[in-house]
């Protein structure tokens, strides 16, 4: 019996020795091929992007889908006198309907926007050359006036030269694939799009018949209780990415109607270009008021400097809003997260997945972060330990190891 239990444990100790081996191997090869692992991610979610747009759609149509299935429906049969009963026509009916709104949206924005980016653009190309004759002129005034900087202009103007002369070809060349690709690009996101609408509308029909095969599957795999947790997990994850987002789009949208507003008492040029540039780059947390107010402010300073400068002080004012009245009053404290993790949410999620990364990176950090906490004060609460942070600060736990060392001297 002796040797059976040595036996035994030798086998134990080996297996754990060789999980710790394997894992540090794998730890080495993800820290190694990082760069190899990310590529490789990447494919497989530029391969899987029609089924992630139609996820995405269903996602954001089904609380109206609901709104139509729990409250419309419901609210016409009680006036009718009739009993309600989801039918699969009523089902579809609210998919119909869900899918028509995203569409008159989607519509009404490209028949609002499109001919004013036109337009927009046109008058930018129509003034540009003009802007730059007027700033040639201004530099060469002043350059007659400073020797020092003249000689400096040579210099740089003969440097020019010889870049053009000897490199312009690459970059035109350079910058033809890069339009191609861009081309290439645009074709591929309407192709995908178009699929994963119609990913969206089997998914939002068949939403509840997915759900129990899935909650299904887990009470078959794993422990009721883990199931229990599991859930009321992704209900809180659910609770917060959505909040955010439907928070976050309908902020966005009041800053792109009152920046419309705003710049047209001013008579700001490319009003609609820039309010939409303005609502849309907003949806970025903390970073995006600004990402999409400089390249907005160097075109109307090119065209106007003075309105230029209204524009800034005006974009400032309205973020300052944004930033202290509205965005509090909206998003509330959805996420959760101090504005350290936001800024760090906001760059590791850029870093990764590009604008993508940007927009959803503090909603996915939120949970993430959501978890982490519980997991914290689970293990806390198990060790009768207090689940406030400020318990453990540097000023109590001095005074806790203080009181001990004199309770073992007494």
């Amino acid at each position: 019996m002796g040797i059976n239990k040595e036996t035994k444990s030798f086998w134990q100790k080996g297996i754990v020795a060789f999980l710790v081996i394997a894992a540090s191997i794998l730890f080495f090869i993800f820290v190694y091929k990082f760069g190899t692992i990310l590529r490789a991610l990447q494919k497989v979610i530029s391969v899987l992007e029609p089924i992630i747009f139609g996820l995405v759609i269903s996602y954001l149509l089904n609380p109206l889908v609901d709104f139509f299935n729990k409250r419309v429906f419901p609210k016409l049969c009680r006036k009718k006198n009739k009993e309600f009963k989801l039918t699969p026509a009523l089902n579809m009916l609210s998919v119909c309907l869900s899918l028509l709104f995203f569409i008159i949206i989607i519509a009404g924005i490209i028949v609002l926007i499109i001919p004013q980016f036109i337009e927009s653009f046109s008058n930018v190309v129509e003034t540009l050359p003009d802007q730059i004759d007027s700033l040639i002129g201004w530099g060469e005034k002043v350059l007659k006036e400073n020797n020092s900087l003249e000689s400096a202009f040579e210099t740089v103007l003969n440097y020019e030269k010889k870049w053009l002369k000897d490199d312009v070809s690459t970059y035109i060349n350079a910058a033809a694939e890069y339009f191609a690709s861009g081309v290439m690009g645009v074709l591929t996101f309407l192709k995908n799009f178009a699929i994963g609408f119609i990913v969206a509308i089997y998914l939002l029909y068949n939403k509840t018949r997915f759900g129990n095969k899935t909650r299904k599957l887990m009470f078959a795999t794993f422990k009721e209780q883990t199931v229990k947790s599991i859930l009321s997990g992704l209900h809180k994850s659910n609770q917060v990415f959505s909040g955010f987002i439907y928070a976050k789009l309908l902020d966005s949208l009041i800053i792109g109607v009152l920046c419309f507003i705003g710049i047209s008492i001013m008579r700001i040029p490319y009003t609609m270009l820039v309010a939409v540039i303005i609502a849309v780059t907003n949806v970025i947390p903390v970073f995006g008021p600004y990402i999409g107010a400089i390249p907005c402010a160097a075109l109307i300073l090119m065209t106007n400097p003075l309105k230029g400068l209204y524009f800034i002080i005006f974009i400032i004012l309205l973020q300052t809003f944004d930033g202290n009245l509205l965005g509090p009053k909206i998003l509330g404290d959805k996420t959760g997260l101090e504005t350290f993790w936001v800024i760090f949410a906001i760059v590791v999620g850029g870093g990764l997945f590009g604008v993508l990364g940007l927009v959803i990176g503090v909603p996915l950090f939120a949970v993430v972060y959501y978890f982490v906490s519980l997991t914290i004060n689970n293990r806390l609460k198990k060790k009768n330990l207090s689940t406030d942070s400020a318990d453990y600060s540097a000023e109590k736990l001095v005074h806790l190891i203080k009181e001990e060392s004199k309770s073992e001297d007494a």
